[in-house]
């Protein structure tokens, strides 16, 4: 009779408790829809969704003063849901962590430019940010890639006018620079933009099949953020997550390691939240310190912002870990900042709010306050930056429906849910909006 050898070695092993994470796409201001999904997944499944990483165009609109802030043609300016999470009449369901796109709520998001809480349960990366959620770290990057603003500061100041509305969300070098100063390994990063080039790492053949408009950037390798594959290549994430193009498209993208073990870093892209859509994708991820419930600050991270500000004290690990305490739980001190919504009614938009999540935040780093008053005053005032002419406009291309399924399984990917069509609430399998909002790559 044969012995069982295998069975006393999995006694013998630590086993790490699972967690789960979903992934959205663009959410375009489509909360609701979104946690009702995930709601719909947890009770058919009999699972508890952990965390919900959302790649950009969040839409985090307070009010309709907001909507003047947002780069869509007006016929979208919509208050969508947010609203109702922002004033306390609904509280998200799951934490929820985003960074940025090109089309958002750019007046508060401006008050968070290293991140925050824009309401209870929902925290926004900042320009570029690291977070670790049980001992995962998590990292990320707004805005889309264009290289008139790529090396300039950020010096659009609220309200937002013509251009400016665009090139507050156009990634900046000092961001990808910090980030590119991160040394430990990173678990997920996630961005709006695609990577330039993740195309040749996956099934380019039928991505242009079923995107034909992407073929001749593709043809030029002019589709993407060239400073995201860098980062890419630099930071070897675990995992790389994206929006921003509205469709669905994995790759795998393997990295020269000097140890015997293979690197590689696993790319999903997502759709927008839409019906019929492939918007979702839950992955399951061993919690490397359950014992940590909350959101946490990364050390690493506050070190290079604290190292890297031209003005402030310089600050060592152990005086950062007494600032902002030694577990780096980041505190629930979301507080309004701008006037709630009232239906039907006209608000002015104000020049700036200050949001004492940052003053905080500054103060405790040693840092000077981008937002201040008094840092705003300084700033020189520049006009409205000239149109590039090589900026694409895809506003009037029409998308066709997302029906294949793309799978991370491979290569030991700890996929283990996948959302299919059929498995998506009454509430998201209505016909198709024809008016949704197209891809405005500016």
């Amino acid at each position: 009779m044969r012995s069982l050898p295998a069975f006393k070695s999995l006694y013998s092993k630590t086993v790490l408790k699972k967690m789960k994470i979903a992934i959205e796409g663009c959410c375009h201001g489509e909360l609701d829809n979104i946690y009702a999904t995930l709601r719909h997944m947890e009770s058919t499944k009999g699972i508890k969704i952990d965390l919900l990483i959302c790649c950009g165009d969040f839409q985090a609109v307070r009010n309709q003063a907001d909507l003047h802030s947002m780069a869509v043609p007006t016929k979208y300016r919509k208050m969508q849901s947010f609203h109702k999470y922002y004033s306390g009449e609904k509280v998200a369901p799951i934490l929820t962590v985003f960074i940025g796109g090109n089309h958002e709520s750019s007046s508060y998001l401006w008050e968070l430019p290293y991140g925050g809480w824009v309401c209870p349960n929902v925290y926004y990366l900042g320009y570029a940010g690291m977070v670790s959620y049980k001992g995962l770290r998590i990292g990320g990057i707004s805005g889309i890639y264009k290289k008139h603003h790529y090396h300039l500061e950020h010096f659009e100041i609220p309200p937002l006018h013509n251009e400016s509305c665009r090139s507050i969300y156009h990634t900046r070098k000092i961001d990808v620079d910090k980030l590119k100063k991160i040394k430990k390994p990173i678990d997920i990063f996630f961005s709006h933009d695609w990577p330039l080039g993740i195309y040749n790492y996956g099934d380019k053949r039928d991505l242009i099949r079923r995107k034909p408009f992407f073929k001749d950037e593709i043809d030029r390798n002019a589709l993407g953020s060239p400073c995201g594959f860098e980062l890419l290549r630099q930071l070897q994430p675990s995992y790389w997550f994206a929006g921003h193009l509205h469709v669905k498209f994995a790759a795998i993208v393997p990295h020269e390691n000097r140890e015997k073990q293979p690197k590689y870093t696993k790319f999903l892209a997502l759709d927008k939240c839409l019906p019929n859509r492939d918007f979702l994708q839950i992955l399951e991820f061993a919690e490397k310190d359950p014992e940590i419930m909350n959101l946490s600050y990364d050390l690493e991270w506050l070190k290079i912002l604290n190292s890297t500000h031209p003005v402030g004290e310089e600050l060592s690990e152990n005086e950062i870990l007494d600032a902002f305490g030694t577990d780096l739980t980041i505190p629930k001190n979301f507080e309004r900042s701008a006037p709630l919504h009232l239906d039907n009614a006209v608000q002015a938009s104000k020049s700036y709010h200050e949001n004492s999540q940052t003053a905080r935040f500054c103060n405790k780093l040693k840092i000077i306050n981008p937002c201040h008053s008094s840092s705003v005053a300084s700033k020189p005032m520049l006009r409205d930056p000239v149109v590039n002419p090589e900026d694409i406009d895809f506003n009037n291309v029409k998308y066709a429906e997302v029906q294949n399924e793309l799978n991370l399984d491979s290569n030991q990917s700890d996929c283990k849910q996948h959302i299919r069509q059929s498995e998506r609430p009454y509430c998201l399998t209505n016909p198709i909006n024809p008016d949704e909002i197209a891809i405005d790559d500016e």
